[in-house]
């Protein structure tokens, strides 16, 4: 099933389950299954920009966005993200009032609507971990993955308060479902922030992709190595090769020819942009280049 279409589903069975929760937190009186019922408004919230951001993300560069869309994804796993922490902290605040002034909890309705929503966000769940890759599918992901584990709290908050009619342990498993999601989310945006920054992707390392270049014949250094995320799944590098003196233009395109297919294949850059210089530029002193294998 495509991604489009599985958000389709997805966004589907997250209303209908919305509406459902919302009903049944109001008749238990309960803040756990009323946190589920946050958590789930932003799922549904989650998989409306998820979809809208795979839409655009196919659309081709333009002279405007010559990276053409790709990172909209991006942009949505970090909206998705920021969104679910400000509601943990919306709830964490209920959550605290209902220590100092409880509420009378219905655990039969709570454990109902908490059964419910569990395999519901535990089949979406499913759906979405089967091809899903992009930051932008894998935050929806954890969105769903969170409800799922918050769920499973409710259930096992009302089965406490069924047992032992203590209704503190409501808020008191509320609050730990709510860290949960926030630790969730912070994830998501600290990945999201990575890359809407330009920082150098996680797995790749720039000394290693610079070494992997100077032991080329005729390169005698590697210099002003940038490498950034056009997404989390495309990359770009810009950087400077020294070549020695003798080296003719020629020889410098089956050099790039080179450099290309070992950044594709080694780091999967897909767009690289490389200067070739016979010398140290003395204009390049004094700036925070990254600097390697000059030889003296």
């Amino acid at each position: 099933m495509p991604s489009e279409r599985k958000m389709w589903v997805v966004s589907g069975l997250v209303a209908v389950l919305l509406a459902f929760e919302l009903i049944a937190s109001m008749l238990s009186h309960s803040v756990a299954l009323l946190s589920d019922a946050a958590h789930v408004g932003t799922d549904l919230l989650a998989a409306i920009i998820t979809l809208y951001a795979q839409r655009i993300a196919h659309k081709p560069s333009t002279k405007a966005m010559s990276f053409g869309y790709s990172r909209g994804t991006v942009v949505a796993a970090f909206v998705n993200g920021v969104s679910l922490i400000l509601l943990s902290l919306i709830v964490s605040f209920e959550t605290l009032l209902r220590f100092f002034h409880p509420v009378s909890i219905n655990p039969i309705w709570m454990l109902a609507a908490a059964l419910i929503s569990f395999f519901v966000n535990a089949t979406i769940v499913t759906t979405l971990y089967v091809g899903g890759t992009n930051l932008n599918i894998r935050s929806a992901l954890v969105h769903f993955a969170g409800d799922a584990i918050v769920s499973l709290g409710v259930i096992l908050s009302a089965v406490g308060i069924w047992l032992t009619h203590l209704d503190w342990l409501d808020p008191a498993i509320s609050l730990l479902l709510v860290a949960i999601m926030m630790y969730t989310s912070w994830r998501i945006v600290r990945e999201a922030l990575l890359i809407l920054m330009e920082g150098t992707p996680r797995l790749i390392d720039v000394d290693v992709v610079a070494d992997h270049i100077r032991i080329m014949a005729g390169v005698v250094a590697v210099h002003d190595v940038h490498i950034w995320g056009v997404s989390d799944t495309e990359f770009a590098a810009s950087l400077h090769v020294v070549v020695s003196a003798d080296t003719r233009v020629a020889q410098t395109d089956l050099m790039l020819d080179e450099i290309e297919k070992i950044l594709l294949a080694k780091f999967y850059i897909v767009h690289t942009s490389v200067q070739f210089e016979c010398g140290e530029n003395p204009l390049h002193q004094g700036f925070p280049h990254v600097r390697m294998g000059w030889h003296s």
